[in-house]
């Protein structure tokens, strides 16, 4: 059997013996694109075909040269995103040695540098000729080892001599090689006798030697997924972060054609948009309602603003704040500040008095944009000064209108990096204080990114969103890809659960999104005969409730697809295949999970504990709480960043969203998580909305809490407070049944679904004796 790919021989040689030759002797076996994809390629096939897999290489001078130097491994766009994902395919040589349960034979002769040191000491033996020489120069010229080596050089040589190696970067000869143990043997033929012992392993019983590779290797090695996560993270802390950026950049270039990077490969909101407009002038861009806006259209009216803003004394790195509901001009108003390199500021259209004020303050913006209905509470708030204001309206003092023709348009963006600053968004503020978020540029693209892979985005799409504005959901997960993609971004003023499907059949939506409580009201609606009447081929949002979740799926017609996100980690969890039950989907690629004590210690898979999260890569999370070090602080140590919230992860790597880590209710020695009992309440027919919360307990003050449940019914419904406490008693856990039940008219609920839970009250309800369960 042969390969197809010259780069890489693949050959039986013996029943359940192959052998996988690196075919480039003229450029030392160095890996290219070809070479690593046709290594990986071939591995994966082989550990499930055979039994023995000898690895050689073809030449005397060299085993493998590492990377060629002379080409790149990003021949696609150049870009340092792409490098990035080859060294992560350069971990799969590892994954694939290391996990199969075929017996992998290295056969070296001449150079073993850095890649390909990495891809004999992933082998099971390692075979030497007189002219093996090992080096790891990654150190000494800023980059990061791969393929495992920093735990499995560590089990090979000892810490001090791995790390003798490693930061020295010298040449081991074939003699000390043997010594320190980086060869198993030492002949003067190394492939002959790499097959010789292939032959004989052949022989062995083959149950028991699978068995007996795989207990050594996870006794040694029982943390080997985690390190080559680590090793990915630590590359990007050498190729990407901070004052490495240059040294990352430098790298890229070296190696990348200097053709123009492809299209879609734009890192900026600013050249995503003009990649759009000279693909798609004539796509629409925009829909609110009927009306749409072309990219060629959206493209003028932003040259206009920004040449507006320009004249109002605007320049880089200003923040403009804008007080708007979901209009095009609020649209507008965010890509004409980014277009000056300055950022975008919006804020909560249901802020008022200090609240507002301390939202306004953050900020400290140099200019506001508000609609004219919020004028007055920004003007009271004494925060922004009246000169500093104009009005979308029909105010007739500095109207909005006026910047649109004050000045001559800019059509050409300033140029920005992938990490410049591109917009505040702030926290939700359900546990405390708003703040403003620092997100880049790339941030918003690397968002959207995850979105289209992870829901097969086109660009025949059109993705609805009924959100605001100033949320991650209509920027971040709807504006964006739809400049990525040249599609349709329609979106809606605000939600409502009445008039949510009309909405989506006017807009023609294909896509859209839920979050918080907005996928129970629109399940809770009454069926009718339209309900499969849309074009809507899949929706997707925050964790949902399985409960129902197919149940909604059957009765609309479209998939439903789960993840996880925050302003602060942006998405870094997502459903990947079929939902597992109660899961918000798995880590995606460039991200890592972590379950905490409240000391930051890794707990055991399927414990309960705080959310962690970290990425390799550069602006994928937030960049930190404006002018705020302490909380930035807080929320990032030692390089996780702590959302929060509470979780847990099985052992095929599923998330299971458990809540927010203030939203535990400890009732007499029980940790009761509000959301699953919420989860629970919603499962009765006649309830829409439930939330739970503790309240003082009857017991006394210091005495924890006392679980209440505030609950919204269907209109119309007679069900009694007592009739859902004896259901609660019957359905529900001894410890999750309340102490107190309250019917209420509605349940306050910020601008994009989260029920505010701080505004509900601890007097009201009916009480009940839970000892009477």
């Amino acid at each position: 059997m042969a390969s197809t790919n010259t780069a890489v021989l693949v050959e039986t040689v013996a029943p359940g013996v192959v052998e996988i030759r690196l075919n480039r002797p003229h450029a030392l076996n160095a890996i290219n694109v070809d070479l690593l994809n046709g290594l990986v390629d071939a591995l994966r096939q082989q550990i499930t075909e055979s039994r023995i897999i000898v690895i050689t290489s073809a030449g005397e001078r060299s085993f493998c040269a590492g990377e060629d130097l002379k080409e790149t491994l990003a021949p696609a766009t150049g870009s340092a995103e792409e490098l990035r994902r080859a060294f992560e395919k350069l971990q799969d040589i590892t994954r694939l040695t290391s996990s199969s349960s075929a017996i992998v034979i290295a056969a070296v002769q001449g150079y073993a540098i850095g890649g390909g040191a990495e891809i004999a000491l992933a082998a099971d033996f390692v075979i030497g000729g007189p002219g093996a020489k090992f080096r790891f120069p990654e150190v000494t010229i800023g980059h990061a080892v791969t393929g495992g080596i920093s735990a499995r050089l560590v089990q090979l040589v000892g810490l001090l001599r791995a790390k003798e190696l490693l930061f020295t970067g010298r040449y081991v000869a074939a003699d000390e090689a043997l010594k320190i143990g980086l060869l198993t043997e030492l002949v003067d033929d190394p492939r002959s006798r790499a097959m010789e012992l292939a032959d004989e392993l052949a022989k062995r019983p083959e149950v028991s030697m699978r068995a007996n590779k795989s207990s050594v290797e996870r006794a040694t090695f029982p943390h080997m997924e985690t390190v080559l996560q680590d090793e990915v993270f630590v590359a990007s802390v050498c190729f990407a972060e901070d004052d490495a950026a240059n040294a990352f950049s430098n790298f890229a270039k070296r190696k990348a054609p200097t053709t123009e990077p492809a299209a879609d490969s734009a890192r900026d909101i600013n050249t995503a948009f003009a990649n759009a407009l000279a693909r798609s002038p004539d796509q629409v861009f925009l829909r609110f309602g009927e009306s749409d806006t072309t990219f060629q259209e959206f493209d003028k009216a932003v040259a206009q603003l920004a040449g507006g803003l320009r004249s109002a004394g605007i320049v880089p790195g200003d923040r403009v704040l804008v007080m708007m509901r979901n209009s095009f001009e609020m649209v507008c108003s965010w890509f004409a500040t980014n277009r000056l390199a300055a950022i975008w500021v919006p804020v909560n259209t249901e802020l008022k008095s200090k609240t507002l004020a301390h939202v306004l303050a953050s900020a400290k913006a140099s200019i506001a944009l508000v609609d004219e209905e919020f004028l007055q509470d920004v003007q009271q708030s004494g925060v922004v000064g009246l000169d500093q204001i104009y009005t979308n309206g029909a105010s007739k003092d500095r109207p909005l209108s006026e910047l649109f023709n004050k000045s001559s348009p800019v059509t050409a963006a300033a140029s920005v990096s992938p990490a410049t600053t591109a917009a505040f968004l702030y926290t939700s503020g359900t546990t405390g204080r708003s703040k403003p978020c620092v997100l880049s540029h790339e941030y918003f693209i690397l968002q959207a990114s995850t979105l289209i892979e992870g829901c097969g985005l086109t660009a025949q799409d059109v993705l609805y969103c009924p959100f605001p504005l100033f949320h991650a959901d209509a920027t971040a997960l709807t504006a964006i890809p739809a400049v990525l993609l040249s599609c349709t971004a329609a979106i809606s003023v605000h939600f409502s659960a009445s008039r949510f499907w009309d909405e989506i059949r006017q807009t023609r939506a294909t896509v859209y999104d839920f979050m918080g409580a907005t996928l129970a009201l629109t399940y809770k609606q009454p069926s009718n005969a339209r309900d499969k009447d849309h074009n809507v081929r899949i929706a997707w949002g925050v964790p949902l409730h399985p409960s129902f979740g197919k149940d909604y799926e059957n009765r609309f017609g479209h998939k439903l697809v789960t993840l996880y996100g925050s302003v602060e980690a942006s998405l870094p969890i997502f459903q990947q295949g079929d939902l597992v039950p109660g899961s918000c989907g798995k880590a995606v690629k460039g991200c890592e999970v972590r379950i905490a004590n409240d000391e930051g210690d890794p707990l055991p898979v399927s414990t309960a504990g705080h959310l962690l999260v970290r990425s390799d890569q550069s602006n994928r999370f937030f960049s930190g709480y404006f002018d705020n070090p302490e909380s930035t602080l807080s929320a990032t140590q030692g390089q996780w960043l702590h959302t929060g919230d509470l979780a847990k992860v099985d052992q095929d790597g599923n998330v299971f969203f458990l809540g927010r880590s203030k939203d535990v209710i400890r009732r007499r020695g029980e940790n009761i998580n509000a959301s699953e009992v919420e989860e629970e309440f919603l499962a009765h027919s006649e309830v829409v909305l439930a939330a739970a919360h503790g309240i003082p307990s009857t017991l006394g003050e210091g005495t924890e809490e006392d679980l209440k449940v505030t609950v919204k019914l269907r209109n119309g419904s007679r069900l009694q407070e007592e009739q859902l406490w004896n259901w609660a008693t019957q359905t529900l856990a001894r410890f999750q049944v309340p102490s107190v039940i309250e019917f209420v008219s509605d349940i306050p609920r910020t601008p994009t679904g989260k029920m505010e839970k701080h505004s509900l009250s601890a007097e009201g309800g009916q009480w009940f004796d839970t000892r009477r369960r």
